[in-house]
């Protein structure tokens, strides 16, 4: 990963903690799951993606997401959003623009947003990341 994406993580992160969007966990069975939404999957490494049916790429994006869930099986849940059927959840999740995707660890905690496409290596790359740091 490149320094400036790094650096993008953190601040994405920071903003999203600062803005009250993830709340302190004591441990894993106290961590970020909030009912009203169907992510991130308690105790797994979960990838959602935001778009919308007006999005021009956001199609790509989704069967993405059902390749890798495919791959993955239940070591991963990759969550597509529909932004037009949860209306507001853009503005809650600070999403600006689609598609959109916020990567959570196992303990539900945000670690990296991103936004525009990602290519399949580069979610695997995460994926991966975030799977052995669940193992710790």
């Amino acid at each position: 990963m490149f320094r400036r994406e790094i650096i993008c993580a953190a601040a994405s992160a920071a903003l999203l903690l600062s803005t009250g969007f993830a709340h302190a966990a004591d441990s894993a069975e106290n961590s970020n799951y909030d009912p009203k939404y169907p992510f991130p999957v308690p105790g797994k490494v979960t990838v959602v993606d935001f778009g919308a049916s007006w999005c021009a790429s956001c199609p790509e994006m989704e069967a993405l997401m059902k390749e890798m869930q495919k791959e993955y099986g239940d070591r991963a849940a990759f969550v597509t959003i529909d932004i037009d059927k949860w209306r507001g959840i853009e503005d809650i999740f600070l999403i600006d623009q689609m598609p959109a995707q916020i990567f959570y660890d196992a303990k539900g905690e945000p670690i990296w947003k991103h936004t525009g496409s990602v290519d399949a290596d580069t979610m695997r790359e995460r994926v991966n990341i975030l799977i052995e740091g669940s193992k710790s």
